[in-house]
């Protein structure tokens, strides 16, 4: 779709995944110095936000420079909110809680949505003709 080599989009992967190796405990600090809350809530706004508009300037005009601008800001956005996210499910859980239903529902439920995203994302594109709707819905 962004008509990008493999080498480029493989690379950009990799850096994806090794930043957020850096993102994740980041927010989990960030997190015990002002809140989980704060944090959740801000990235979720940042999220909104930004997802179409950074979606949209990617799909414009392709290039290696586009994508890892684009995905580093996911990852960054994706790391901090995972790593804050983790440290508020387990505040939550009541202690008696076996942790492996905790980790069952989650999968369950990441599990579902990962599952439908691929088809979602293409049926929006599809049926808007829009390459950076995915980032609405």
């Amino acid at each position: 779709m962004l008509k990008l080599s493999t080498p480029d989009a493989l690379t950009v992967t990799l850096l994806v995944a090794i930043t957020n190796f850096f993102w994740n405990p980041v927010g989990g600090a960030v997190s015990d110095r002002i809140g989980r809350k704060p944090v959740l809530l801000t990235i979720a706004t940042l999220s909104l936000l930004t997802a179409y508009p950074a979606l949209h300037w990617l799909v414009a005009d392709p290039s290696f420079g586009k994508l890892l601008a684009v995905e580093m800001m996911f990852s960054f956005y994706f790391g901090v909110y995972s790593g804050t996210m983790l440290g508020a499910l387990v505040e939550i859980v009541p202690a008696a809680c076996p942790h492996h239903l905790l980790l069952a529902g989650l999968r369950a439920g990441r599990g579902t949505v990962r599952t439908f995203t691929p088809f979602a994302s293409t049926l929006l594109i599809d049926k808007t003709g829009d390459k950076a709707s995915p980032a609405t819905g």
